[in-house]
């Protein structure tokens, strides 16, 4: 399971500096097929720097949710790294 890409990424409007909210279309190439769906992602700067970052898939996929999640996190920690987050 690998995730191609995330699609159509906007901000939401938040006002609490520390905490950015996203939603997205991800894309992933599951075992024998390839699918999208929606997803909603928050990652909030700790007070030490360290970044937590929470998902919520908001369409079904026929697949366990937990390598999905920690797939999306990955992705997610790069693109942010590498400033390709608005």
């Amino acid at each position: 399971m690998t995730i191609r890409e995330l699609t159509g990424i906007t901000r939401k409007e938040n006002f609490i500096y520390y905490r950015r909210e996203f939603t997205a279309t991800a894309h992933f190439d599951l075992p024998g097929r390839n699918c999208s769906g929606l997803v909603e992602f928050t990652i909030e700067t700790e007070p030490t720097g360290k970044k937590d970052i929470s998902v919520k898939l908001l369409d079904q996929i026929d697949y366990p949710l937990l390598p999905v999640v920690q797939k999306l996190k990955e992705t997610i920690i790069s693109m942010d790294r590498e400033g390709q987050l608005p």
